[in-house]
């Protein structure tokens, strides 16, 4: 996708959303992204007839790109209509399933059945809903079924593990007779302990994390995935993204999760090309800083303001003043309890 220099000059508001789609759209390949990848091209492969289908676990923090990885998997199997001499079908090489909250077994058959394109896929008992599924994966030629959001196996309200859901999973898992994966937060792990028999059906367990800091391989594997995402940016000009002392900004930040690194950049980009720039300068972040908050971490300063910004020093101060926070909720906490104790036992009359 070719874009022009602007040299000063604000484009219209159609060319200004275009860069900003543009931003949305891009997907860097870093290395344990691409190995996921290539997990599950190999799980596809290896269960395709297989008398035991493999089966796999993701799981990862928010926005370190695993429903982007699934998605894109997903979309390398294209849907398409396919005749024979006495029908006409949807092929669906790949099936991805986004499990809904508090997802009961009904819920769950009915979900899978909606994504198959079945009209009917409200309509039935759970049996009735599950024998559909059955017929539909050899009909439709599915290979692979994606779960993502597996945490909603998990009640949010009690945190305790939705055990008739987790029991439906296992059991479909057995008897579908192709490759299943799952996809959800660190948290959705609680499931696995819960159900033993199906830790020990998805013993392949991969993890997905934020990109870490602290060597100096993994630092330059930061700065590779921003010199790379720099070279896709809709400007003219590169951003110097992977320049040490910007790599530091970013990745403080961000903690290394891509999510906050890329709508970082997608809100850089907006006021950038606003202004007319042929690059994204620390200006344009430091105002786009102020579009992402993040509400765990509500002492993070901005360091596209600071020359002489040290993430060390900066990492040390917010985790401080985090310590301060905690102890003064204690406190405060602490006191109430104590107020309530000496007042008594309210009546309700």
């Amino acid at each position: 996708m070719d874009f022009e220099r602007l040299d000063g000059k604000a484009p219209d508001s159609k060319e200004l959303k275009r860069c900003v789609e543009h931003v949305k759209k891009i997907i860097v390949h870093h290395p344990k992204y691409e190995n996921l990848l290539e997990e599950m091209e190999t799980i596809m492969d290896l269960s395709d007839d297989s008398v035991s289908p493999d089966c796999l676990y993701i799981f990862g923090p928010t926005g370190a790109g695993k429903s982007t990885v699934t998605k894109e998997f997903t979309a390398r199997y294209p849907r398409e209509t396919k005749e024979t001499d006495d029908r006409e079908y949807t092929h669906i090489p790949v099936l991805r399933v986004v499990v809904p909250p508090k997802a009961t077994p009904r819920m769950l058959a009915s979900k899978v059945l909606e994504d198959m394109g079945d009209p009917f896929s409200h309509k039935g008992s759970e049996t009735e809903l599950t024998s559909r599924i059955h017929h539909f994966v050899k009909e439709l030629g599915i290979k692979v079924i994606i779960f993502d959001e597996f945490q909603h196996l998990i009640d949010a309200d009690t945190e305790y593990v939705l055990a008739t859901a987790s029991n439906w999973v296992k059991t479909f898992t057995e008897e579908i007779g192709i490759a299943v994966i799952l996809c959800g937060m660190p948290e959705s792990i609680k499931v696995f302990i819960s159900n033993p028999q199906l830790d020990r059906r998805f013993c392949n367990k991969v993890a997905l994390e934020a990109f870490a800091y602290g060597t100096v391989e993994e630092i330059l594997i930061f700065r590779v995935f921003l010199q790379k995402v720099d070279k896709l940016l809709p400007f003219i000009e590169l951003a110097n993204l992977a320049d040490p002392r910007t790599a530091d900004k970013l990745y403080y930040i961000s903690n290394g999760i891509p999510f906050y690194v890329m709508k970082l950049l997608e809100y850089a980009t907006y006021i950038a090309v606003k202004a007319g720039a042929d690059k994204i300068a620390e200006s344009h972040l430091a105002k786009a800083l102020l579009k992402v908050k993040q509400v765990a971490r509500p002492f993070v300063t901005n360091p596209f303001a600071d020359t002489s910004f040290d993430l060390e020093a900066a990492l040390g101060t917010e985790n401080n003043a985090m310590n301060k926070y905690k102890e003064k909720l204690m406190i405060k906490r602490k006191k109430g309890r104590n107020l309530q104790k000496a007042q008594g036992p309210s009546l309700n009359i």
